[in-house]
């Protein structure tokens, strides 16, 4: 067995550790929005730079926490891993017998990606803004999608098959990563129940590419593209909103 056996306590603790930051992931937002700190003349980019420097924080408290529980694991899941390993077939969700990691990852960013972007569209259809206009946002759209990604791969991902990995069965330490992710999405984007259903799906998709390739490259590069689309509809969304901003103020 590559990793050694942990002890009965290892999945209490570590279901704590999760729900505890679920907990504050729900309060984040109006805690930061709340501190009179400036970063930006527009308050949106503003309060969402706060929140992802916070979850950062918080991402980085469950990485130590996790470390606590299990080194070796995580000091081995926090890496690249092995990029082309073999892919446990999903062959209902097009993973056949004998694929690497490579396609497969390929394959999901495309496929989840694809899925993203409707969910993302008909939430933002009535905006008629073109995606041109997000352009200027470039830059935030990025870094807010490199932040929020990582943290919450290193909380949802890392943080439960890390400390988990050689303790309990994989095919349960997937679900779980699965289950809370899902949860975490009640008020996210995707939210509600179908955000739930959508998120839950993907985070068992990024629990199985840690798990099977031993690194966190294909789980945060996957998720990196799915926050992009999403926050190119934040965007979008902000830019609608500066626009009735003026005409109420010069209307």
């Amino acid at each position: 067995m590559l990793f050694t056996q942990g002890s009965h306590m290892i999945v209490p603790i570590t279901l704590a550790i999760v729900s505890l930051a679920i907990f504050a992931i729900f309060r984040l937002y109006s805690i930061t929005s709340a501190i009179t700190v400036n970063f930006s003349s527009d308050d949106y980019l503003n309060n969402h730079l706060k929140y992802q420097l916070a979850l950062l924080i918080l991402a980085g408290l469950v990485l130590i926490l996790t470390y606590a529980q299990n080194p070796q694991n995580l000091s081995l899941l926090l890496s690249i891993g092995n990029l082309s390993a073999p892919a446990e077939p999903v062959e209902w969700f097009g993973i056949q017998p004998n694929t690497s990691w490579v396609f497969v990852g390929l394959y999901l960013s495309a496929v989840i990606t694809l899925g993203t972007a409707t969910f993302v569209y008909l939430q933002f259809r009535g905006l008629n803004i073109p995606l041109t206009k997000a352009l200027p946002y470039t830059g935030w759209i990025l870094l807010f999608s490199l932040t929020n990604s990582f943290s919450e791969e290193a909380i949802f991902r890392l943080g439960i098959v890390s400390p988990m990995l050689g303790t309990l069965d994989v095919t349960y330490i997937a679900l779980i990563s699965a289950s809370l992710f899902g949860v975490a999405h009640f008020r996210g984007m995707p939210h509600g129940l179908v955000g739930m259903v959508m998120a839950g799906f993907l985070g068992w998709l990024l629990a199985k590419s840690v798990i099977e390739t031993q690194g966190i490259f294909w789980a945060w590069f996957i998720h990196f593209i799915q926050d992009v689309v999403i926050y190119i509809g934040f965007m979008l969304n902000r830019v609608k909103s500066k626009q009735q901003e003026r005409l109420v103020t010069y209307g």
